[in-house]
Protein backbone atom coordinates (compact mmCIF):
# COMPACT_ATOMS: atom_id res chain seq x y z
CA UNK A 1 0.00 0.00 0.00
CA UNK A 2 1.44 3.45 -0.63
CA UNK A 3 2.94 5.67 2.23
CA UNK A 4 0.03 7.92 3.59
CA UNK A 5 2.45 10.08 5.05
CA UNK A 6 6.05 10.50 5.83
CA UNK A 7 5.60 10.90 9.63
CA UNK A 8 6.79 9.91 12.94
CA UNK A 9 4.29 10.23 15.08
CA UNK A 10 2.45 7.70 13.37
CA UNK A 11 5.17 5.62 13.51
CA UNK A 12 5.24 5.71 17.88
CA UNK A 13 1.30 5.62 17.60
CA UNK A 14 1.56 2.05 15.44
CA UNK A 15 3.74 0.98 18.04
CA UNK A 16 1.23 1.64 20.24
CA UNK A 17 -2.11 0.17 18.38
CA UNK A 18 -4.51 0.56 15.76
CA UNK A 19 -4.11 3.86 14.52
CA UNK A 20 -5.94 6.45 12.03
CA UNK A 21 -3.99 8.79 10.21
CA UNK A 22 -4.48 12.48 9.96
CA UNK A 23 -6.34 11.86 6.78
CA UNK A 24 -6.48 12.16 2.77
CA UNK A 25 -8.28 15.57 2.06
CA UNK A 26 -11.60 15.70 0.44
CA UNK A 27 -13.38 18.17 -0.99
CA UNK A 28 -17.01 18.87 0.31
CA UNK A 29 -19.80 20.57 -1.79
CA UNK A 30 -22.72 22.59 -0.75
CA UNK A 31 -25.99 20.19 -1.31
CA UNK A 32 -28.61 17.63 0.71
CA UNK A 33 -26.87 15.01 3.09
CA UNK A 34 -26.64 11.89 0.89
CA UNK A 35 -24.45 8.43 2.13
CA UNK A 36 -20.98 8.43 3.52
CA UNK A 37 -18.22 6.34 1.52
CA UNK A 38 -15.17 4.68 3.68
CA UNK A 39 -12.93 1.95 3.91
CA UNK A 40 -12.64 -1.02 5.96
CA UNK A 41 -10.22 -3.81 6.19
CA UNK A 42 -13.13 -6.03 7.59
CA UNK A 43 -12.93 -8.52 5.10
CA UNK A 44 -9.02 -9.03 5.75
CA UNK A 45 -8.02 -6.60 2.86
CA UNK A 46 -8.72 -2.54 2.52
CA UNK A 47 -12.32 -2.62 0.43
CA UNK A 48 -14.21 0.45 -0.21
CA UNK A 49 -17.68 0.78 1.26
CA UNK A 50 -20.73 3.05 1.48
CA UNK A 51 -23.40 3.43 4.19
CA UNK A 52 -26.44 5.45 5.00
CA UNK A 53 -25.62 8.39 7.04
CA UNK A 54 -26.81 7.04 10.34
CA UNK A 55 -24.61 4.38 9.64
CA UNK A 56 -27.34 1.78 8.76
CA UNK A 57 -27.85 -0.24 5.35
CA UNK A 58 -23.26 -0.57 5.40
CA UNK A 59 -22.59 -2.12 1.65
CA UNK A 60 -19.23 -3.00 0.21
CA UNK A 61 -18.26 -1.87 -3.38
CA UNK A 62 -15.40 -3.39 -4.15
CA UNK A 63 -13.68 -6.84 -3.46
CA UNK A 64 -10.39 -7.24 -4.73
CA UNK A 65 -7.13 -8.77 -3.26
CA UNK A 66 -5.43 -4.91 -3.71
CA UNK A 67 -5.79 -2.40 -1.16
CA UNK A 68 -8.87 0.17 -1.79
CA UNK A 69 -8.89 3.23 -0.01
CA UNK A 70 -9.19 6.81 0.45
CA UNK A 71 -12.52 7.33 -1.73
CA UNK A 72 -13.86 10.73 -2.49
CA UNK A 73 -17.50 11.41 -4.08
CA UNK A 74 -17.80 13.60 -7.62
CA UNK A 75 -19.60 16.77 -6.66
CA UNK A 76 -22.83 15.39 -8.53
CA UNK A 77 -23.05 12.62 -6.54
CA UNK A 78 -22.80 9.88 -9.30
CA UNK A 79 -19.24 8.58 -8.88
CA UNK A 80 -16.36 7.45 -6.12
CA UNK A 81 -13.01 8.40 -7.24
CA UNK A 82 -10.32 5.63 -5.27
CA UNK A 83 -7.01 4.55 -4.82
CA UNK A 84 -6.23 1.10 -5.91
CA UNK A 85 -2.40 0.34 -4.13
CA UNK A 86 -0.56 2.79 -6.56
CA UNK A 87 -3.24 3.71 -8.94
CA UNK A 88 -6.42 6.19 -8.60
CA UNK A 89 -9.50 4.50 -9.91
CA UNK A 90 -12.96 5.65 -10.36
CA UNK A 91 -16.49 3.84 -10.32
CA UNK A 92 -20.22 5.06 -10.30
CA UNK A 93 -22.02 5.15 -7.31
CA UNK A 94 -23.19 1.54 -6.64
CA UNK A 95 -19.64 0.26 -7.48
CA UNK A 96 -19.85 -0.73 -10.83
CA UNK A 97 -17.67 0.37 -13.83
CA UNK A 98 -14.28 0.12 -12.21
CA UNK A 99 -11.54 2.06 -14.46
CA UNK A 100 -7.76 2.93 -13.82
CA UNK A 101 -6.75 6.12 -14.52
CA UNK A 102 -3.48 6.19 -14.09
CA UNK A 103 -2.53 3.06 -14.65
CA UNK A 104 1.52 4.05 -13.70
CA UNK A 105 4.71 1.70 -12.48
CA UNK A 106 6.73 4.11 -11.75
CA UNK A 107 4.89 6.34 -9.35
CA UNK A 108 2.79 5.66 -6.27
CA UNK A 109 -0.89 8.09 -6.50
CA UNK A 110 -3.56 8.43 -4.28
CA UNK A 111 -6.07 10.36 -2.48
CA UNK A 112 -7.52 11.50 -5.15
CA UNK A 113 -10.58 14.82 -5.08
CA UNK A 114 -12.52 16.50 -7.48
CA UNK A 115 -13.16 19.88 -8.28
CA UNK A 116 -16.85 21.06 -8.36
CA UNK A 117 -17.29 20.92 -12.08
CA UNK A 118 -15.92 17.13 -12.43
CA UNK A 119 -13.88 18.07 -14.98
CA UNK A 120 -10.15 17.43 -13.37
CA UNK A 121 -8.68 15.24 -10.40
CA UNK A 122 -6.35 16.89 -7.98
CA UNK A 123 -4.27 13.91 -6.14
CA UNK A 124 -0.83 13.14 -4.42
CA UNK A 125 1.67 11.50 -6.38
CA UNK A 126 4.76 10.38 -4.36
CA UNK A 127 5.80 13.76 -2.25
CA UNK A 128 4.26 15.93 -4.76
CA UNK A 129 0.57 17.69 -5.58
CA UNK A 130 -0.59 16.49 -9.67
CA UNK A 131 -3.81 17.42 -11.34
CA UNK A 132 -5.07 15.40 -14.50
CA UNK A 133 -8.39 15.68 -16.70
CA UNK A 134 -11.24 13.83 -14.90
CA UNK A 135 -10.57 10.85 -17.81
CA UNK A 136 -6.85 10.30 -16.30
CA UNK A 137 -5.12 12.47 -19.82
CA UNK A 138 -3.41 15.50 -18.93
CA UNK A 139 -1.01 14.95 -15.74
CA UNK A 140 0.65 18.12 -14.58
CA UNK A 141 2.75 18.72 -11.46
CA UNK A 142 1.08 21.46 -9.37
CA UNK A 143 3.60 22.04 -6.75
CA UNK A 144 7.35 21.18 -7.62
CA UNK A 145 9.06 21.30 -4.20
CA UNK A 146 11.59 19.45 -2.16
CA UNK A 147 8.70 18.64 0.75
CA UNK A 148 6.36 16.03 1.25
CA UNK A 149 2.94 17.54 -0.33
CA UNK A 150 -0.13 15.20 0.38
CA UNK A 151 -4.12 15.47 1.28
CA UNK A 152 -5.04 17.80 -1.32
CA UNK A 153 -8.27 19.59 -1.20
CA UNK A 154 -10.15 21.88 -4.01
CA UNK A 155 -12.13 24.62 -2.59
CA UNK A 156 -16.38 24.39 -3.42
CA UNK A 157 -15.62 26.83 -6.09
CA UNK A 158 -13.11 25.47 -7.72
CA UNK A 159 -10.52 28.43 -7.49
CA UNK A 160 -8.60 27.16 -4.72
CA UNK A 161 -6.34 24.04 -3.60
CA UNK A 162 -5.39 23.25 0.02
CA UNK A 163 -2.92 20.85 1.03
CA UNK A 164 -0.77 19.49 3.70
CA UNK A 165 3.00 19.96 3.63
CA UNK A 166 5.95 18.53 5.85
CA UNK A 167 9.50 19.77 5.21
CA UNK A 168 11.96 17.82 5.61
CA UNK A 169 12.46 18.80 9.41
CA UNK A 170 10.28 17.21 12.31
CA UNK A 171 7.19 19.26 13.33
CA UNK A 172 6.90 21.94 10.57
CA UNK A 173 3.67 20.49 9.11
CA UNK A 174 1.76 22.61 7.36
CA UNK A 175 -1.73 23.90 5.32
CA UNK A 176 -0.96 25.51 2.57
CA UNK A 177 -3.47 26.85 -0.40
CA UNK A 178 -2.85 27.86 -3.86
CA UNK A 179 -4.70 28.74 -7.09
CA UNK A 180 -6.14 25.79 -9.03
CA UNK A 181 -3.18 25.81 -11.31
CA UNK A 182 -0.34 25.93 -8.50
CA UNK A 183 0.16 29.82 -8.34
CA UNK A 184 0.05 32.36 -5.44
CA UNK A 185 0.89 29.62 -3.21
CA UNK A 186 0.58 30.80 0.32
CA UNK A 187 0.77 29.32 4.57
CA UNK A 188 -2.57 29.13 6.31
CA UNK A 189 -1.56 27.01 9.44
CA UNK A 190 2.09 26.54 10.14
CA UNK A 191 2.00 25.98 13.95
CA UNK A 192 1.31 21.77 13.35
CA UNK A 193 3.26 18.59 14.42
CA UNK A 194 1.92 16.43 11.90
CA UNK A 195 -0.92 17.80 9.60
CA UNK A 196 -3.54 16.27 7.14
CA UNK A 197 -7.36 15.80 6.52
CA UNK A 198 -7.81 18.83 4.90
CA UNK A 199 -11.14 19.92 3.83
CA UNK A 200 -12.68 22.96 2.84
CA UNK A 201 -16.39 23.36 4.37
CA UNK A 202 -19.23 23.79 1.85
CA UNK A 203 -19.23 27.40 1.97
CA UNK A 204 -16.13 27.67 1.45
CA UNK A 205 -15.30 29.48 4.40
CA UNK A 206 -13.46 27.04 6.92
CA UNK A 207 -10.92 24.33 5.94
CA UNK A 208 -11.18 20.80 8.87
CA UNK A 209 -7.99 19.24 9.44
CA UNK A 210 -6.32 17.02 11.51
CA UNK A 211 -3.24 17.87 13.70
CA UNK A 212 -1.09 17.08 16.29
CA UNK A 213 2.00 15.79 18.00
CA UNK A 214 4.70 14.88 18.73
CA UNK A 215 5.78 13.38 21.33
CA UNK A 216 2.89 11.66 21.31
CA UNK A 217 0.85 9.75 19.25
CA UNK A 218 -2.71 12.16 19.86
CA UNK A 219 -3.49 13.42 16.93
CA UNK A 220 -7.39 16.21 16.82
CA UNK A 221 -9.59 17.67 14.49
CA UNK A 222 -9.55 21.51 14.23
CA UNK A 223 -10.91 23.92 11.86
CA UNK A 224 -9.86 27.05 10.91
CA UNK A 225 -10.81 29.88 8.91
CA UNK A 226 -10.49 30.28 5.22
CA UNK A 227 -8.69 33.40 5.76
CA UNK A 228 -6.37 32.11 8.37
CA UNK A 229 -8.25 33.12 11.69
CA UNK A 230 -9.96 31.61 13.82
CA UNK A 231 -8.64 28.38 14.81
CA UNK A 232 -10.74 26.43 16.89
CA UNK A 233 -10.28 22.64 17.90
CA UNK A 234 -13.06 20.39 17.93
CA UNK A 235 -12.30 17.53 19.19
CA UNK A 236 -10.54 16.38 23.10
CA UNK A 237 -10.53 12.43 22.57
CA UNK A 238 -7.14 12.37 23.66
CA UNK A 239 -6.29 9.26 20.52
CA UNK A 240 -5.80 9.25 17.07
CA UNK A 241 -8.15 11.15 15.52
CA UNK A 242 -8.70 12.15 12.27
CA UNK A 243 -10.97 11.98 8.45
CA UNK A 244 -12.51 15.44 8.89
CA UNK A 245 -15.28 14.85 6.21
CA UNK A 246 -18.11 18.02 6.36
CA UNK A 247 -21.62 17.22 5.60
CA UNK A 248 -22.59 18.92 2.51
CA UNK A 249 -25.36 20.91 4.42
CA UNK A 250 -22.20 21.88 6.80
CA UNK A 251 -24.16 20.90 10.08
CA UNK A 252 -22.22 17.87 10.74
CA UNK A 253 -18.50 16.21 10.18
CA UNK A 254 -17.79 12.54 10.07
CA UNK A 255 -14.76 11.51 11.11
CA UNK A 256 -12.56 7.97 12.39
CA UNK A 257 -10.96 7.83 15.76
CA UNK A 258 -9.71 4.40 17.63
CA UNK A 259 -11.00 5.33 20.85
CA UNK A 260 -12.32 1.84 21.75
CA UNK A 261 -9.24 0.55 20.22
CA UNK A 262 -9.69 0.24 16.66
CA UNK A 263 -10.76 3.11 14.25
CA UNK A 264 -14.16 3.39 13.90
CA UNK A 265 -16.43 6.25 11.76
CA UNK A 266 -18.29 8.79 13.86
CA UNK A 267 -20.33 12.22 13.09
CA UNK A 268 -20.70 15.28 15.39
CA UNK A 269 -22.31 18.59 15.10
CA UNK A 270 -19.82 20.99 12.99
CA UNK A 271 -19.03 22.49 16.37
CA UNK A 272 -17.49 19.40 17.49
CA UNK A 273 -20.86 18.43 20.22
CA UNK A 274 -22.60 16.04 19.78
CA UNK A 275 -20.34 12.91 18.87
CA UNK A 276 -22.16 9.79 17.65
CA UNK A 277 -20.37 6.07 16.60
CA UNK A 278 -21.80 5.16 13.00
CA UNK A 279 -19.65 1.70 12.93
CA UNK A 280 -18.23 -0.86 15.38
CA UNK A 281 -16.25 -3.64 14.42
CA UNK A 282 -12.57 -5.26 15.66
CA UNK A 283 -11.60 -4.21 11.89
CA UNK A 284 -10.16 -0.38 11.13
CA UNK A 285 -12.54 2.14 9.23
CA UNK A 286 -11.41 4.87 8.08
CA UNK A 287 -11.09 7.95 5.42
CA UNK A 288 -15.19 8.90 5.40
CA UNK A 289 -16.34 10.95 2.59
CA UNK A 290 -20.05 12.38 2.42
CA UNK A 291 -22.32 12.31 -0.95
CA UNK A 292 -23.67 15.34 -2.04
CA UNK A 293 -27.37 14.88 -2.81
CA UNK A 294 -27.80 17.42 -5.74
CA UNK A 295 -31.42 19.90 -5.11
CA UNK A 296 -31.69 22.19 -7.90
CA UNK A 297 -33.65 25.16 -7.03
CA UNK A 298 -36.16 24.93 -9.51
CA UNK A 299 -39.03 27.23 -9.64
CA UNK A 300 -40.68 26.95 -13.42
CA UNK A 301 -39.70 27.87 -17.12
CA UNK A 302 -39.87 31.46 -17.84
CA UNK A 303 -40.98 33.68 -20.86
CA UNK A 304 -41.48 33.08 -23.62
CA UNK A 305 -42.43 29.66 -22.41
CA UNK A 306 -46.06 29.48 -20.42
CA UNK A 307 -45.78 26.35 -17.59
CA UNK A 308 -48.61 23.75 -17.62
CA UNK A 309 -51.44 24.31 -18.07
CA UNK A 310 -51.21 26.36 -20.65
CA UNK A 311 -50.10 24.63 -24.67
CA UNK A 312 -47.83 27.16 -25.64
CA UNK A 313 -48.30 27.65 -29.22
CA UNK A 314 -45.30 28.01 -31.39
CA UNK A 315 -44.32 27.36 -34.77
CA UNK A 316 -43.14 23.53 -36.22
CA UNK A 317 -39.15 24.04 -37.11
CA UNK A 318 -38.51 26.75 -34.62
CA UNK A 319 -35.92 27.21 -32.03
CA UNK A 320 -37.53 27.22 -28.89
CA UNK A 321 -35.66 29.22 -25.91
CA UNK A 322 -36.76 27.61 -22.71
CA UNK A 323 -35.28 29.47 -19.58
CA UNK A 324 -35.11 27.99 -16.24
CA UNK A 325 -33.22 29.17 -13.11
CA UNK A 326 -31.68 26.34 -10.19
CA UNK A 327 -30.82 28.81 -7.83
CA UNK A 328 -27.75 30.33 -9.25
CA UNK A 329 -24.74 28.49 -11.60
CA UNK A 330 -24.70 24.85 -11.34
CA UNK A 331 -22.35 24.10 -14.32
CA UNK A 332 -23.70 22.85 -17.78
CA UNK A 333 -23.60 18.88 -16.82
CA UNK A 334 -27.50 19.70 -15.00
CA UNK A 335 -29.49 17.32 -17.45
CA UNK A 336 -30.04 13.26 -16.45
CA UNK A 337 -28.58 10.81 -19.25
CA UNK A 338 -30.64 11.31 -22.09
CA UNK A 339 -32.47 14.45 -21.68
CA UNK A 340 -34.86 16.77 -22.31
CA UNK A 341 -36.87 14.76 -24.85
CA UNK A 342 -39.95 15.30 -26.01
CA UNK A 343 -43.24 12.89 -26.42
CA UNK A 344 -46.19 13.65 -28.21
CA UNK A 345 -49.29 14.29 -26.67
CA UNK A 346 -53.02 14.56 -27.36
CA UNK A 347 -54.06 18.47 -27.95
CA UNK A 348 -57.74 17.84 -27.20
CA UNK A 349 -56.83 19.25 -23.88
CA UNK A 350 -58.83 21.79 -21.02
CA UNK A 351 -55.35 24.10 -21.30
CA UNK A 352 -55.64 27.62 -22.12
CA UNK A 353 -53.43 28.47 -25.41
CA UNK A 354 -50.67 31.03 -25.20
CA UNK A 355 -48.42 31.92 -28.52
CA UNK A 356 -45.09 32.35 -28.55
CA UNK A 357 -43.53 35.51 -28.77
CA UNK A 358 -40.17 34.70 -28.98
CA UNK A 359 -38.15 31.92 -31.13
CA UNK A 360 -34.91 31.85 -32.42
CA UNK A 361 -33.22 30.75 -35.84
CA UNK A 362 -33.20 26.98 -35.17
CA UNK A 363 -29.90 24.74 -35.41
CA UNK A 364 -28.88 22.27 -33.07
CA UNK A 365 -30.23 22.19 -29.67
CA UNK A 366 -27.92 24.14 -27.14
CA UNK A 367 -27.65 24.92 -23.13
CA UNK A 368 -26.18 27.94 -22.04
CA UNK A 369 -26.11 29.84 -18.71
CA UNK A 370 -26.62 33.81 -18.10
CA UNK A 371 -25.14 34.70 -15.04
CA UNK A 372 -26.54 38.35 -15.24
CA UNK A 373 -30.10 37.06 -15.29
CA UNK A 374 -29.10 33.92 -13.19
CA UNK A 375 -31.13 31.71 -16.24
CA UNK A 376 -30.38 28.71 -18.12
CA UNK A 377 -31.25 29.12 -21.48
CA UNK A 378 -31.70 25.82 -23.50
CA UNK A 379 -32.62 26.24 -27.31
CA UNK A 380 -34.69 23.66 -28.41
CA UNK A 381 -34.52 22.86 -32.17
CA UNK A 382 -37.96 21.63 -33.17
CA UNK A 383 -39.08 19.39 -36.09
CA UNK A 384 -41.10 20.93 -38.98
CA UNK A 385 -42.81 17.23 -39.41
CA UNK A 386 -44.32 18.09 -35.91
CA UNK A 387 -46.59 20.52 -37.31
CA UNK A 388 -50.42 20.00 -36.51
CA UNK A 389 -49.08 17.70 -33.52
CA UNK A 390 -48.85 18.50 -29.69
CA UNK A 391 -45.70 17.78 -27.44
CA UNK A 392 -45.01 17.68 -24.60
CA UNK A 393 -41.04 18.82 -23.35
CA UNK A 394 -39.62 16.59 -20.40
CA UNK A 395 -36.46 18.54 -18.71
CA UNK A 396 -35.09 15.94 -16.44
CA UNK A 397 -32.47 17.33 -14.48
CA UNK A 398 -29.56 15.24 -12.60
CA UNK A 399 -31.42 15.50 -9.26
CA UNK A 400 -33.87 13.32 -10.67
CA UNK A 401 -36.38 16.08 -10.86
CA UNK A 402 -38.93 16.43 -14.42
CA UNK A 403 -39.86 19.01 -15.50
CA UNK A 404 -42.26 19.88 -18.23
CA UNK A 405 -44.11 22.24 -20.64
CA UNK A 406 -46.74 21.57 -23.42
CA UNK A 407 -46.72 22.27 -27.01
CA UNK A 408 -48.85 23.25 -30.09
CA UNK A 409 -47.09 23.43 -33.07
CA UNK A 410 -48.29 25.15 -36.28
Amino acid sequence: MRKLMVLALLAVALAAGPVVGPSPAESAFPGANGKIVFASDRDGNWEIYVMNADGSGQVKLTNNLADDQFPAWSADGTKIAFSRDCDIYVMNADGSGQTNLTNDLLTCDGQPTWPPDGSKIVFHSDSEIYVMDADGSNRTNLTNSPEDEYDPAWSPDGSKIAFAALPAEPGGGRIDVMDADGGNRITLFGEGGIVGGVEWSPDGSKIAFANGGPPGPVIEIYVIGADGMNLQQLTSIGVVTGWPAWSPDGTKIAFASDVDGDSEIYVMDADGSGQTQLTDNAAQDEAPNWQRLLVYSFSGFFRPVDNPPVLNSVKAGSGMPVKFSLGGDQGLDIFATGYPRSQRINCDMSTLLDAIEETVTAGSSSLSYDPIADQYVYVWKTDKAWASTCRQLIVRLNDGTDHVANFKFK
